[in-house]
C-alpha cells in the first residue's frame, strides 16, 4: 500500500490510546516505529509499505523493556508516573535519566537505543 492508502486506512481505525505507528516498508528488512502524528506529517503518497500495526503506551514499553532490560522502570515520583533510564552513550559513559512517561520521551528513548534499526 501506498502513503496514501495508509493515510485513509488510519482514518478509519479506532485510535483510542494508541500513539504510534509500527511500519513494515517494503524495501527494507527493519521495522519503523513513529509517533502517529509525525507518521501524519512526513509521509509522502508514493511511499510503499508492506503492513502496519497501532501500538499503545503500554505495547511501545514492552519493546522499550526489551531493548533495555534492566536499564529502564517506572515509578511514581509526586504523584507522576516517571521514566528512570540509565543510558551508555557511545563512549560507553553512563548517565541517569528521568522523564516523564509519556508518548514523546517513550519514543525518544526508543530512537536512541535502536539508532533507528529496530529489527522485530
Amino acid at each position: 500500500m501506498n502513503g496514501t492508502e495508509l493515510l485513509r486506512q488510519l482514518g478509519q481505525q479506532e485510535m483510542r490510546n494508541r500513539h504510534f505507528i509500527k511500519l513494515w516498508r517494503k524495501e527494507n528488512d527493519f521495522v519503523d516505529i513513529e509517533l502517529i502524528e509525525t507518521f501524519r506529517d512526513t509521509v509522502k503518497a508514493g511511499d510503499e509499505f508492506a503492513d502496519f500495526e497501532l501500538l499503545d503506551m503500554e505495547q511501545l514499553w514492552d519493546v522499550v523493556k526489551k531493548i533495555c532490560a534492566d536499564r529502564i522502570s517506572r515509578q511514581i515520583i509526586d504523584k507522576n508516573e516517571m521514566i528512570i533510564w540509565e543510558r551508555v552513550d557511545k563512549h560507553g559513559i553512563k548517565s541517569s535519566n528521568q522523564c516523564s512517561y509519556s508518548p514523546e520521551f517513550l519514543i525518544q528513548i526508543f530512537d536512541i537505543e535502536t539508532r533507528g534499526n529496530y529489527i522485530d
